[in-house]
């Protein structure tokens, strides 16, 4: 047994350093159709690690296909590590622009980047708060925090049709609920200055919250889940961890949206491309118009 878990090892490792070093290229599949007029996000929890089936190299492929098929205006990530960000760039760089800073000092610092197209933004304004009592302080977390934690924010406006609206992206503590309903209302907080303008506000992150529980209930009662208000809308759990469930019910990643936005779709990015996933979490695609 051990003789043949040692060939299947082996065999995997090949393969992906093959993945690697060739240009395969996947067809993404079920992307969703979508109205001129309409406006495409995307939310995905990257997952930072890096081991022989999920190394940052191959699923860093697999993500710009799929980024290249369903073709998003702007696209939140959370984890996204030095590494990550340098790969997307190569790979993206050409189409996407994007605005980030790190969480933390630590050995593997993680962003919540927003990226936005070139050809169609015009980047108005971007910056980056710590989910803390200090939001303006950077490297500062509240106390009983697991980690430092952050919302990095861009203002996008339309070359063509002047539109304008706010993505914002995080991703929230991990470990205790009560921290998080915290740390949500410093997010809230934030975006209300948004609002104040007139500006409509797009907000994807990792809650690290289940639909019902109290940070997203906070998130609800001044934004809405997208999910609830598309036309055509998935249902499921975002978080898999690789398939190895665990016991998950229901979403923890969403995308909000602010009062007047209409929602065409939202969908689960669940498939595998060539076999293999992404991440530990699915993506989210969402369709919507200011």
């Amino acid at each position: 047994m051990n003789l043949i878990k040692r060939i299947f090892a082996l065999t995997t490792c090949i393969f992906m350093n093959l993945f690697v070093l060739l240009p395969f290229h996947y067809e993404i599949r079920n992307v969703p159709e979508k109205a001129d007029e309409a406006l495409r996000v995307i939310s995905y929890n990257l997952y930072f690690g890096d081991a022989p089936h999920t190394a940052v190299k191959v699923r860093s492929k697999l993500f710009a296909q799929q980024i290249e098929a369903y073709a998003p205006d702007s696209f939140g990530v959370q984890e996204a590590t030095y590494q990550w960000m340098e790969l997307l760039t190569e790979k993206l760089g050409d189409t996407y622009g994007c605005v980030y800073a790190m969480r933390d000092q630590l050995e593997v610092p993680e962003a919540n980047a927003v990226f936005y197209r070139l050809d169609r933004y015009e980047l108005l304004d971007s910056g980056t708060i710590w989910l803390s009592d200090t939001p303006e302080v950077p490297y500062t977390k509240l106390p009983d925090a697991m980690c430092c934690r952050v919302a990095t924010w861009a203002v996008l406006k339309n070359r063509q049709t002047g539109e304008t609206y706010v993505h914002i992206n995080t991703h929230l503590d991990n470990v205790e609920e009560w921290v998080r309903v915290a740390q949500t209302q410093i997010l809230l907080d934030k975006i209300a200055e948004f609002t104040r303008q007139g500006l409509s506000v797009v907000c994807t992150g990792d809650f690290n919250s289940e639909e019902g529980a109290e940070a997203y209930s906070r998130m609800t009662s001044v934004l809405t889940d997208s999910k609830m208000i598309a036309a055509c809308s998935d249902e499921g759990i975002t978080y898999h961890d690789f398939l190895n469930v665990r016991g998950e019910s229901l979403p923890i990643d969403f995308v909000f949206v602010s009062s007047g936005i209409t929602v065409d779709t939202y969908k689960i990015i669940d498939e595998t491309v060539g076999g293999m996933l992404v991440s530990d979490h699915y993506g989210l695609c969402v369709d919507l118009r200011l």
